[in-house]
């Protein structure tokens, strides 16, 4: 059996995140700050230099432990983080920017240490950063570093094929955990300071947990759904729509809108999770979704993807919900990104809600890429205050937010490419749009 709800009545969770959900994790991870300089730690280091370049070191490093730690945690993809964020995707934005600062600021710990022997002796300075020192616990963190260095390098400068890159980035908790030797075993002592001791242990335990939950045990302890693929039809040459029925037995529930991470069980494919969301459903509990072949593994899903093929669905996750604002509504769709929204229609054709007023704006590059735009038409023809128009670059151009004045008073929902989400955000902002009234989701997280 299948179960598919959904309420009128706005989500507290989107509340949450629009007042405390990225202040509570900066805040924990800034809270280090003071904590530090409750009692300014003396140094070890024994020869006269300036105190700015050491304390600069430590509070550099502290920091950047902490944003570690913290940016392991939000990869655990806990619904409560969701509630706290807003959706998956603004918890996964939240963990790559803390990742990024963590690393240039553990980068800055040996870079201000080494800065010490500058212009004494360059050669030394140089040294400094190679874990070549003559104390395991100093080795330990630069082993860290490197580490760390390697895996961005792989992931901004060369790019590997995502499944590699999945994997070698589970390096990241070994590395972390390489600097949680190295922060407890330098010989700093908590004596003084036991509030630091006591947040330093517990983010290293959080982010250690996290860790070994997400890259461990998490295939073995998420329940996950079974599914079979029952139906391909290719709507162009690039989308593929697949439809699934479930296995005996089983049961999911989730929101119009919503996404599961699908795992595709061929031998043609590699074991890879993926996001798509949920574009229909049936009463007979058979499920619908679209993908666009844009990556190797899609290229590869939408090629050899055939019926029988087994699927597992973990989730559901997202909180794109039309239903957690007023009424007034404008929806962006480009692409795949027509996917909630077709999810939304889909849902309203069968509980159609007449106190909606909506402008949905479909953008393609032509017409013929405006698939299911008869589900939208039939929405309009059965819901009044509902209305699309289909966007076509060829004809129209891109769609502008300065040419519908209207959109200042409205709810706006966008979903689609990330060129097209970044140019229309800039132009709303532009426009002086409150940035409450702004949804998006994006499906580059993984």
């Amino acid at each position: 059996m299948l179960s598919y709800e959904l309420t009128n009545k706005p989500r507290t969770g989107l509340l949450i995140e629009k007042k405390y959900g990225s202040w509570m994790f900066w805040g924990i991870a800034l809270l280090v700050i003071p904590l530090w300089m409750i009692s300014y730690p003396e140094t070890t280091v024994k020869h006269n230099f300036s105190p700015f370049l050491v304390y600069a070191s430590q509070l550099s490093s502290l920091t950047g432990f902490a944003l570690f730690s913290l940016s392991l945690i939000l990869t655990s993809r806990l619904s409560i983080f969701e509630n706290w964020f807003g959706g998956l995707d603004k918890v996964f934005k939240i963990h790559r920017v803390m990742g990024k600062t963590a690393f240039f600021c553990i980068l800055a710990h040996p870079v201000f240490l080494a800065l010490r022997w500058i212009p004494q002796d360059f050669s030394k300075a140089l040294w400094y950063l190679l874990p070549l020192h003559r104390r395991l616990a100093i080795n330990l963190g630069s082993w860290a570093l490197w580490g760390m260095i390697i895996l961005i390098f792989f992931t901004l400068v060369i790019k590997i094929p995502y499944d590699k890159w999945k994997i070698s980035h589970k390096f990241m908790g070994f590395f972390f955990i390489l600097g949680v030797a190295h922060l407890f075993f330098q010989g700093i002592s908590f004596s003084e300071n036991l509030l630091l001791g006591i947040y330093l242990s517990l983010l290293s335990a959080s982010g250690i947990s996290a860790w070994l939950y997400k890259s461990v045990f998490f295939d073995l302890v998420k329940k996950k759904s079974q599914f079979t693929v029952i139906g391909v039809q290719y709507l162009n040459d690039s989308i593929v729509e697949i439809e699934l029925q479930p296995r005996k037995n089983t049961k999911i529930s989730f929101q119009p809108g919503q996404f599961y991470f699908f795992t595709f069980l061929s031998e043609d494919l590699p074991a890879e999770s993926h996001p798509f969301t949920i574009c229909d459903r049936t009463e007979d509990a058979r499920i619908k979704i679209m993908v666009k072949s844009l990556g190797d593994y899609t290229n590869r899903l939408y090629s050899v993807v055939a019926p029988g093929t087994p699927a597992l669905l973990e989730g559901p996750y997202g909180r794109f919900f039309y239903s957690s604002t007023n009424a007034q509504q404008v929806w962006l769709g480009g692409g795949v990104g027509i996917a909630p929204f077709l999810s939304w229609a889909n849902y309203l054709l069968n509980t159609p809600n007449h106190s909606l007023k909506v402008e949905l704006y479909y953008c393609v590059k032509n017409i013929a890429a405006a698939i299911h735009l008869s589900t939208f038409e039939a929405l309009e023809k059965k819901m009044p205050g509902f209305h699309v128009e289909v966007i076509s670059e060829e004809i129209n151009g891109y769609f502008k937010p300065s040419e519908h004045p209207e959109i200042h008073t409205k709810e706006i929902f966008i979903c689609g490419p990330k060129s097209m989400r970044k140019t229309i955000c800039k132009e709303l902002r532009a426009l002086k749009v409150p940035k409450a009234k702004i949804h998006s989701e994006e499906f580059d997280f993984n």
